[in-house]
């Protein structure tokens, strides 16, 4: 099957790419010889008016010919028909068309996968961040936001996006809650986002959710009224006081703030022999008489042990900084330099936004029958990785991670799917064309190594996996790699679409063709780079998938 994925891959973005050039030619009445899908000795050839058709050996790719690109001669009577005869707009327009195919096949892949949505996230907030600007404004999980600075919304994608866009601006919403409707004023916060990865963006942030915070707990405390009542880390509350719970905030809002005997209903997990990851659930029942504490202001506090499992370590990678300062599962981080941590996403952020500064991490361990508060030092580390396709990518290892899944937040059907569709197929196109000019300016001035490009097998290895991980993946890769091919081809290198580009706007400002003598250095220049390329690529491959 991978090579049928790989053969496939290649022949549709070379077909693609070549049927452009066929079809503008067709339009502009420009004559066209043969249209060739393969290489090589035909197997089955027909002619349908004036052009011949053919199927060869080699099913990889295709070509087509045209009268005049490559100085041929035909009937006298087509000489006003051959590409040469053209004038320069129709040549630009057939050399064009080409590229041009390649960079619309990915909106016709993409509008296919968004027109197969029927519901997205609705304007329903799942949860609320703790001290952020929407806990401020006391909003809620379950608020439906009607309204941001008076324009209508029904998904939970326009909050964002308005939210995203206006870091410092107050913003006006309307919001429903149990049939009420309410006006809030909210300021996003202007924050810097860092991906591991090392994208770097600025938006706004009001600390809301679509997905809630389910309620599964955490118990550090072996001397706690949570740990008395028999309540283990990761179970997962069902009721307080008989009264459902969706996510965390409920568990919070049921608790309260006063001293009084809870009720409480949970399931816990165990996990099957021999198969780790299915896990039996078994209901339980836990009696929680919170405790009284007294501060050193004297202020009174409810407390109960309960803590949210998010701040929980599940995973330490071995030899990871995260590693060499101590970190063990089941430590519940509680402040990196001395600051509270809420939200293991806070966390994760505070981490990324000063990569090589040394933090102060503090959590707290069950050791026995005490508690104890540990704090270390650790900076984090960059490390080379390499992806499924064996692409390297450096990413800023931490080490430890939690594994908390996120609820499912409401969904509402789409109104207007072909729009949607095809809004989205553009935008999704637009970065990926954005994407793509990007990685290549880094590969010019050595911003990403040159050991990036890849040749056949990496393109084969591409096709393999994509294709065995389904339809779905294989089309947009399809459509990811029809954008490259396109945007290589206008690059400004002769034997490239956009070196014959280049050619006719050097000949539009000098007002005449270019020499014979004159085409054939350009040509046999540009045949050097490309082969440059071409040997480097396949070096690449050699070493990253023959010598390894």
């Amino acid at each position: 099957m991978s090579v049928f994925y790989f053969l496939l891959l290649v022949g549709v973005l070379v077909v693609i790419h070549e049927l452009g050039h066929f079809v503008a030619a067709k339009l502009l009445d420009v004559k066209v010889l043969r249209f060739s899908l393969g290489y090589g000795r035909p197997i089955k050839r027909i002619k349908l008016g004036e052009t011949e058709y053919q199927v060869t050996i080699f099913p990889i790719g295709g070509y087509v010919r045209i009268l005049g690109v490559e100085g041929e001669t035909d009937d006298p009577a087509d000489a006003n028909r051959s590409f040469a005869s053209r004038p320069l707009w129709q040549r630009l327009v057939v050399v064009f068309a080409g590229p041009a195919a390649n960079l619309i096949l990915p909106i016709i892949i993409y509008f296919v996968f968004y027109a197969g949505h029927t519901t997205l996230p609705a304007a329903v907030i799942g949860d609320v961040l703790d001290a952020g600007p929407a806990a401020r404004a006391w909003l809620e999980a379950g608020d439906r936001v009607l309204e941001v600075d008076g324009r209508a919304v029904r998904y939970f994608e326009e909050i964002e996006n308005a939210v995203h866009a206006a870091p410092g601006k107050e913003l006006h919403l309307r919001v429903s809650r149990s049939g009420k409707v309410f006006e809030r004023y909210i300021t996003p916060l202007e924050e810097t986002v860092h991906k591991r990865e090392g994208v770097t963006t600025r938006q706004g942030r009001v600390g809301i959710t679509h997905p809630p915070f389910i309620p599964l707990v955490g118990v550090v405390d072996v001397q706690s009224p949570a740990a008395k009542a028999g309540l283990h880390t990761r179970d997962l509350i069902i009721s307080v006081d008989g009264q459902p719970v969706r996510n965390w905030s409920d568990v919070q809002v049921h608790l309260g703030k006063f001293v009084r005997r809870t009720s409480i209903v949970y399931f816990r997990g165990t996990e099957m022999p021999g198969v780790p990851q299915i896990q039996l659930l078994s209901p339980g029942f836990a009696d929680l008489v919170p405790e009284t504490q007294v501060g050193a202001t004297l202020k009174r506090t409810t407390y109960t042990g309960l803590e949210h499992a998010e701040m929980f370590v599940a995973h330490v990678d071995p030899g990871s900084p995260a590693d060499g300062a101590g970190l063990q599962p089941n430590d519940l981080v509680i402040a990196l330099d001395g600051k509270p941590v809420l939200h293991w996403m806070d966390l994760d952020q505070r981490l990324q936004a000063e990569p090589d500064k040394t933090f102060k991490i503090t959590w707290r361990r069950a050791v026995g029958q005490k508690t104890e508060e540990m704090t270390a030092e650790l900076t984090q580390v960059r490390r080379k990785e390499l992806d499924e396709y064996d692409h390297t990518l450096t990413r800023l290892v931490f080490g430890a991670d939690n594994d908390v899944d996120r609820g499912t937040g409401a969904m509402v059907a789409i109104d207007g799917r072909f729009g949607y569709a095809m809004s989205k197929a553009l935008e999704r196109t637009g970065e990926t064309i954005t994407m793509m000019i990007g990685s290549f300016f880094q590969i010019i001035v050595g911003d990403t190594p040159s050991d990036a490009l890849g040749g056949p097998m990496m393109m084969y290895r591409v096709a393999s996996i994509s294709g065995n991980q389904g339809w779905d993946s294989f089309l947009l890769m399809i459509a990811l790699i029809s954008v490259n091919l396109g945007l290589i081809n206008l690059l400004p290198i002769p034997m490239l679409d956009g070196g014959h580009l280049l050619v006719f706007f050097v000949e539009a400002v000098r007002r005449k063709k270019l020499s014979a003598k004159l085409h054939g250095r350009v040509q046999l220049a540009g045949l050097i780079i490309v082969g440059l390329i071409t040997i480097l690529a396949v070096r690449n491959d050699v070493i990253r998938y023959l010598l390894k």
